[in-house]
């Protein structure tokens, strides 16, 4: 072998041995990768230190206590009191007014003039009584003058008119004075027929009694002194006397003065009259306590027409 071969060769073997310690250094490196590799995902290497993330400070600490919500819990209704709100009293019904200690007479079917002229005592007696009618300031000043003197007398009662004034006909009671029936409408009771009779004086006393708790019975004074034989009878069988009057003041006439009344009235002095006016007119106001004086000087009782009319004896 040439000296050229032999240098050939000995350079393929260099050339095969650092290939081959090339190799193998490869493969070491490759093992020692493959170890680190290993030990990373799944080795016993201690976990890093992993630092804490920085805790913010918020500029404006929030506050721990949240804004109050309202609630829906509904205002307690107070429970009903067991007492119950008091009804006021309607002052348009007063507590009757005991009928006259005399007592009413009992109906009778004849017209009636005029009354026993003496009291159970022997003094002369006297009926004034008033057909209710027209405003009742009039009857007011009637009243107070009544209730100055003490007398106690009857006012005739018109239906429509305690409808229109209940208080005004209330005030009569309470004063202490009687009634009577004077019709509903103030008609001509001598054209009209018992059914028409009827009505006027049951609705008339209807009302009365609802209004003041008061009778009308048995005293009936028709509107101008009209009656005939059926409106006697048929006030009779309802239970009424038809009263007429002695004497009138005769108020309503045209002229009549305070004067004319004095004059119809105490002029015609006598014992066991009945006289009669209305409550309309102030000349009857004016007139009245002279008239009283005067009879109350002859020593004269002024009394209802439950007490001239009664029966004595």
């Amino acid at each position: 072998m040439s000296k050229q071969n032999r240098n050939k060769q000995r350079v393929r073997g260099s050339e095969i041995r650092y290939q081959g310690t090339a190799g193998r250094v490869l493969l070491l490196l490759s093992l020692l990768l493959l170890v680190v590799i290993v030990a990373a995902c799944g080795g016993q290497a201690a976990e890093p230190t992993i630092a804490p993330a920085p805790t913010e400070t918020p500029t404006t600490a929030p506050t721990d206590t949240p804004t109050p919500v309202p609630t829906n819990t509904p205002t307690a209704t107070p429970a009903p009191t067991d007492t119950p709100t008091a009804i006021p009293v309607p002052t348009d019904t007063p507590t009757p007014t005991p009928e006259p200690a005399t007592g009413r007479p009992p109906a009778s079917p004849d017209i009636v003039y005029i009354g026993n002229p003496t009291t159970p005592d022997g003094d002369p007696q006297v009926n004034i009584s008033f057909d209710v009618q027209g405003d009742p300031a009039t009857l007011y000043q009637i009243l107070d003058i009544l209730d100055e003197y003490g007398i106690r007398t009857t006012f005739f009662m018109q239906g429509e008119w305690v409808e229109q004034y209940p208080e005004a006909a209330q005030e009569i009671v309470r004063r202490g004075h009687e009634l009577g029936n004077h019709s509903w409408t103030h008609f001509n009771f001598s054209e009209m027929t018992a059914e028409e009779v009827t009505k006027e004086l049951e609705d008339t006393e209807a009302i009365v009694k609802e209004v003041t708790g008061q009778t009308t019975k048995p005293y009936f004074r028709p509107p101008y002194g009209s009656r005939s034989d059926v409106s006697l009878a048929t006030a009779y069988d309802l239970g009424y006397t038809t009263i007429i009057w002695t004497y009138g003041a005769d108020e309503w006439r045209e002229g009549a003065t305070a004067q004319s009344i004095y004059d119809n009235v105490y002029g015609n002095e006598a014992p066991g009259a009945l006289y009669y006016t209305h409550t309309d007119r102030q000349i009857i106001v004016d007139a009245l306590p002279r008239v009283i004086e005067a009879f109350q000087a002859d020593g004269y009782k002024l009394v209802t027409a439950g007490e001239i009319l009664a029966v004595q004896e």
